[in-house]
């Protein structure tokens, strides 16, 4: 049963428990999630052709930060002409269309970080933000590198970041196991969300933005809306590491290399498809919803057709456990970060 919190209100206990749970789970998924908001503005990319066999990739060209990679740290701007990359303390700021195309100027070095960066995000073409264990969010100018604002923020370690699209100016984090939502230009956390059933570990923003899509350790999945802070609830009975959304899907992966796949409207059961064998580090869509990209700890990246739910693209090129992943805004290219802080570029064939 749900209580009306939108809970799943079954005691912890037995056999009994797993099938209660998954009665619950289907339930749930004939229930469906409902975002609460319209339609994602602008135009759809062209969605490149299904093959029935999966395609290898080598990378166009890789960069390399020397620091040490966390999660979430790259980024490209709206246009898709900068790309931005954080290691350690340090962030680097790339021109990716040069003429050539095939390669990545360094524009500028940004050292204004005491400790570690946990995230990073363009807020608009020529606006970068990130946010660090030193404690600060800061906002900088990518024209000339210069830091344009700070503020104050508690942040614990490990603490996984989504950015809402749009001009809110509004982050979520699962920072000490909670969910929050915080405003980057004051620091000041506006809503928190505490898991009755275990730690916040993952959080993704609809592209939207008026949705929150929150992960838990024991494999609860939840959305909330963001102007009112309720939400929908559904039991996945697997730990969760990541999490995407698009306008019409929730991507979520698990540490054994599996993705779950969910609807945000009616859908009779939960489909799972396992191509890696590491834990699903980084998940995220193209622009369009059509594919989706999975970055796991065994080195490798897929590219997903969100139709199908058939792999497109094996991209390889890594020799150390995937931390991000991201398409570029016209869709067509993919890039990807290791922990030992090499960036791959892959061009997606057409």
């Amino acid at each position: 049963m749900i209580d009306a919190a939108g809970r799943a209100g079954y005691p912890i206990h037995g056999d009994s428990l797993r099938m209660e749970l998954n009665l619950m789970k289907i339930l749930m998924c004939l229930l469906g999630l409902v975002l609460m908001g319209g339609e994602v503005s602008g135009q759809s990319q062209p969605v490149p052709p299904v093959s029935a066999v999966e395609q290898t990739l080598k990378p166009d060209f890789a960069i390399t930060h020397g620091g040490r990679a966390g999660p979430g740290i790259i980024a490209y701007n709206p246009d898709g002409h900068f790309f931005a990359v954080a290691g350690g303390k340090s962030i680097q700021i790339f021109d990716v269309l040069p003429s050539d195309g095939r390669t990545a100027n360094l524009m500028r070095a940004i050292n204004g970080h005491a400790e570690q960066i946990l995230g990073l995000a363009f807020s608009d073409t020529n606006t970068l933000v990130s946010v660090s264990l030193d404690q600060t969010v800061k906002i900088w100018e990518v024209a000339t590198g210069k830091m344009i604002h700070s503020a104050k923020v508690q942040i614990a370690k490990g603490a996984g970041f989504a950015w809402q699209p749009g001009r809110e100016s509004l982050a979520a984090d699962s920072s000490l196991g909670k969910a929050r939502l915080w405003n980057y230009q004051t620091g000041e956390v506006l809503k928190t969300f505490e898991p009755g059933d275990s730690g916040a570990s993952a959080v993704a923003f609809t592209p939207n933005g008026k949705s929150l899509v929150i992960g838990t350790e024991k494999g609860v999945l939840r959305v909330m809306d963001v102007a009112t802070w309720t939400a929908r609830t559904v039991d996945l009975d697997s730990p969760i590491v990541s999490i995407a959304a698009s306008a019409e899907h929730i991507v979520v992966g698990y540490f054994d290399g599996t993705v779950a796949f969910l609807n945000f409207g009616e859908q009779p059961s939960v489909p799972e498809v396992k191509k890696q064998s590491g834990a699903i580090n980084a998940l995220a869509f193209s622009p369009n919803g059509g594919q989706f990209a999975s970055a796991s700890a065994d080195h490798s990246v897929k590219v997903w057709d969100t139709g199908t739910l058939k792999v497109m693209y094996s991209l390889e090129g890594h020799h150390a456990p995937l931390a991000a992943v991201a398409f570029s805004p016209d869709g067509q290219k993919i890039a990807s970060m290791d922990i030992a802080g090499v960036v791959n570029f892959w061009t997606l064939k057409r």
